[in-house]
């Protein structure tokens, strides 16, 4: 530790030491120049020839230099005269002029977009883009900086073929739902994973501790090939991030600020007038055959409806609930800062960030701050350290689901300057809950990496990288006694729910590129170790003596009505891994990629699988039959196949699992503990639990088969490019709970079984339509279609398949029961997309008894205001025969 310590010490002093000399660079002093070397002046302009300010200049193999003023122009002094001058800028390439005794050199540097789309980032390693194999997208920042996304999957969305982002909710700091060519999974993970600089974060989804504003760009690994080299982790395909690194000999300062205002498209479709709305309500409960609600009298709810001449003439409340729990324009704010520089040998870039996101409910937002630190330094000209650290602090103030709707005859007060209350049992006052609930979580999320490279030959570098994540959040949430239902019930209740990860990842690899003649190889070699633990405990306090601290005073509840839970659990995935790429002559390429992994998860005859994948590509446009046509700037085809794994369940599923429960019991609630555990509900209401906990030491890796075709063509200079890919992935022993018979105790028990089918084409066409020096106007279309398919549930009898009496299909139910329906919603049914619909097919509402009868329902499900469900198999009654019947009822 002493010596580490020593070292850091020293990369601090000479940065110090480092910035005292550019200061010092910059006071006029009188010198004598020696006649072997000279001052050189010039002017530095872009291909546009617009001016480059801040550019950098600097004699070749010497450190310093100067950077151009506001006008382009620079001055070097004490030059030699066979120098070579080394120009460079952010985004440009780099141009180096011999001096040869010229004292005035005036260059053009042209942008750098070209360079950097050549190098791709595809896992432990990088290929130029021309040498890919597989299907890859990328996905450049750069011109995605003025989208006002606060996280990864919102500066993807859109932006990649067969890359689906679906934002669930709008409220603040939401995440989302992310998959790459469809869902491959019943009850793994179908989230690809996100990989920042090398450290395999974890699931798409719900990664805020990335700042969109550090990203430089970004990698979909999408077939089996590009994404096999993380084994199961890649099982959903790979979202490969790289983050921004100063520029050598750079010193950049930069503040971006991002202001976001948000508003309803519509207006609400609300009541706006009593009067009319009170006429309304009385005619369509005449007309059902009750008794109108608004005619000046006391409810049997104990609510006061005034009739409508008193609308009319002395009732004044018309609250308009919805100006009152919406903002009017909510206002996102986005602050970046960010500072980087380098040397010949260090470069570091700081960047931090201030984020909130205020949704449209009051009260209803989402903070988030933090920084981002990385640095590099050569501590030999063939040996790099790399260590980044990112920290990320993030508060979300829950208030949504406001009872906008709620009858603007309700006054906000009553009399008594309490909140109105309808009867003893509203729950649903906005304000109320929005001055007395509380519902707020805090995050804290850190990200540390540090990574050694060292460049054995010029063909062998070998890379070390340690990965560490930690997380952590608070949940406080509190019920008062008077305006909630749960702080009604208990008398007050107030919960604390805790939660903490930790994520270990260990990572070696050698990455080896050598050229003969026309074969270029490259080849990695590796090996990786991850750990994960995750601890959660939660507090529940109820019947409060005094609730003026709500959660903050746990022990002004009843001690025994307290509630305790904790909960651990810990997994780690061993894994090696090889890739080959092979090149003959610029024109033939092979990738042949293999992982072995060994999880925790799987019992110990089934912890080891291994998943190979191979490529081949053929540059069409290297022949010169192709090159005589001069149509083609690029002409690729690509094929692919490989098998990749999921492991992505909860652990110890191959164990037996005990658990706990309580009855209620001879007047008071008693705890068991014992075999099994409650895995969920089901049924009305929820009441029905699920039993689980049966071990099966046989449960083995999901996997997935895929094969990818595609094409990839540039046309007019590459002004206009075209990218297709076809694929078909077959995914078997899907990790599913299968039901089991009554009489075995239990109701589920993990198992392999079945098979799920995705298959689709991708097309991206992008078009730089016009540039000049003045305009830049290009476009991108992205075209993709998946079509989802079960194809095998496992045997009929054990699996509990049902047969649909119409068409013999065999299907199970994958969905909760809704109670308006009556019956199961979502159903796996061979040939059918995944959780598809299945029901009865409805025909309107039931008017009259008459109506119910004749249309075949019998008892309540005749009444006027039930379904109208329709009788498709012509017999005389509704019944399960007709949840298909000849239209197909499956949607």
């Amino acid at each position: 530790m002493k010596n580490e310590s020593k070292s850091w010490w020293h990369v601090f002093l000479s940065w110090q030491i480092m910035a005292l000399c550019m200061f010092f660079s910059n006071i006029p002093v009188s010198y004598a120049q020696s006649p072997d070397k000279i001052t050189v002046a010039g002017c530095v302009k872009d291909a546009a020839g617009d001016f480059l300010i801040g550019a950098t200049v600097q004699v070749k193999g010497i450190s310093g230099g100067t950077i151009t003023d506001i006008d382009g122009n620079y001055i070097l002094k004490d030059v030699p005269r066979t120098a070579t001058l080394v120009f460079s800028y952010v985004g440009m390439q780099n141009k180096e002029v011999p001096v040869n005794g010229k004292s005035t050199i005036n260059v053009t540097l042209l942008d750098d977009a070209l360079q950097l789309e050549q190098v791709v980032v595809i896992g432990y390693g990088s290929v130029k883009k021309s040498d890919v194999t597989g299907s890859v997208t990328s996905v450049k920042t750069e011109a995605l900086k003025e989208i006002p996304a606060n996280s990864v999957e919102g500066l993807l969305q859109g932006r990649a073929a067969g890359l689906q982002v679906i934002n669930s909710s709008q409220d603040p700091g939401a995440g989302a739902t992310v998959r790459i060519r469809g869902g491959s999974s019943l009850r793994g993970s179908n989230a690809p994973l996100v990989v920042v600089d090398g450290f395999p974060l974890g699931d798409a989804g719900d990664l805020k501790q990335i700042n969109p504003s550090d990203i430089v760009n970004m990698e979909i690994l999408k077939d089996a090939s590009a994404s096999a080299i993380y084994g199961s982790r890649g099982a959903n395909g790979v979202i490969m991030i790289t983050t921004k690194r100063a520029k050598t000999g750079t010193t950049n300062i930069t503040v971006r600020q991002q202001i976001t205002l948000s508003q309803f498209d519509t207006k609400l479709d609300l009541w706006r007038d009593p009067v009319l709305m009170a006429s309304l309500n009385n005619e369509s409960r005449i007309n059902g055959g009750l008794d109108p609600l608004y005619v000046g009298k006391v409810s049997s709810t104990g609510v006061y409806y005034p009739s409508v001449e008193e609308l009319q003439t002395t009732w004044t409340t018309n609250t308009r609930w919805d100006d009152l729990v919406f903002r009017d324009t909510p206002v996102s704010n986005n602050t970046t800062a960010t500072i980087s520089s380098s040397n010949d040998r260090t470069v570091f870039n700081l960047s931090a960030n201030f984020y909130t996101d205020n949704g449209m409910y009051i009260k209803d937002d989402y903070t988030k701050g933090g920084y981002n630190l990385s640095v590099d330094h050569n501590i030999y000209d063939n040996f790099k350290v790399r260590f980044s650290n990112i920290l990320s602090r993030g508060v979300r103030n829950a208030n949504g689901g406001l009872s906008y709707w709620r009858n603007p005859i309700y006054p906000v007060y009553d009399e008594n300057g309490d909140y109105y209350l309808t009867n003893a049992s509203d729950f649903s006052h906005p304000m109320a809950i929005t001055d007395l609930q509380k519902n707020e979580t805090k995050s804290l999320d850190v990200i540390s990496s540090v990574a050694l490279e060292w460049q054995l030959f010029p063909f062998l570098k070998l890379t070390s990288q340690l990965n560490y994540k930690f997380g952590k959040s608070v949940s406080d949430r509190y019920y008062p006694k008077k305006y909630t239902e749960a702080g009604e019930f208990s008398n007050g209740q107030a919960e604390i729910e805790n939660w903490e990860g930790h994520n270990l990842v260990s990572e070696t690899f050698a990455n080896f590129q050598k050229k003969f003649d026309k074969h270029d190889i490259g080849a990695m070699v590796g090996y990786s170790y991850e750990y994960y633990m995750s601890r959660s405990s939660g507090l529940t306090g109820k019947d409060f003596v005094n609730e003026a601290l709500g959660n903050e005073n746990m022990g002004a509840g009843n001690p025994e009505k307290n509630e305790i839970w904790n909960g651990y659990s810990d997994n780690k995935l061993v894994s090696g891994m090889f890739r080959l790429n092979y090149v003959y002559d610029n024109k033939y390429l092979l990738t042949l990629t293999a992982r072995a992994d060994g999880s925790s998860k799987f019992g110990k005859n089934n912890k080891w699988a291994m998943f190979p994948s191979g490529a081949v590509s053929w540059k069409a446009h290297e022949e010169s039959f192709i090159k005589n046509l001069n149509v083609f700037d690029e002409l690729k085809f690509r094929f692919s196949y490989g098998i990749s794994g999921n492991q992505g369940i909860s652990p110890y599923q191959t164990l037996s699992r005990y658990g706990t429960d309580k009855y209620y019991n001879d007047g008071s609630w008693a705890t068991t503990i014992g075999p099994g555990y409650v895995s969920g509900w089901t049924g009305p209401g929820w009441i029905y639990r699920v039993w689980s906990g049966i071990p099966n030491p046989d449960l083995k890796w999901e996997t997935t088969a895929q094969a990818d075709f595609g094409i990839d063509m540039a046309f007019l200079n590459r002004r206009l490019r075209v990218s297709f890919d076809y694929y078909d992935k077959q995914t078997s022993d899907l990790l599913r709970e299968r039901n089991l018979a009554l009489s075995s105790g239990y109701d589920k028990m993990w198992v392999n079984d079945g098979k799920i089918q995705n298959r689709g084409f991708e097309v991206t066409v992008d078009a730089d339509i016009l540039q000049t020096k003045d305009w830049q106007l290009s476009g991108t279309l992205i075209y993709s279609r998946n079509r989802n398919k079960v194809k095998d549930l496992g045997n009929t009898l054990e699996s509990g398949l049902v047969t649909d009496p119409m068409t013999g299909m065999l299907f199970e139910y994958s969905g909760n029961s809704l109670e308006q329906y009556r019956d199961y919603t979502n159903i796996l049914a061979i040939g059918q997309p995944v959780n598809v619909f299945y029901g009865y097919k409805v025909d309107g509402i039931v008017q009259t008894l008459n109506e119910g009868i004749d249309a075949g329902l019998s008892g309540d499900y005749a009444n006027p205001g039930e379904f109208k469900y329709m009788n498709l198999n012509g017999d005389s009654e509704i019944s399960e025969a007709d949840i298909w019947g000849t239209e197909r009822n499956v949607y």
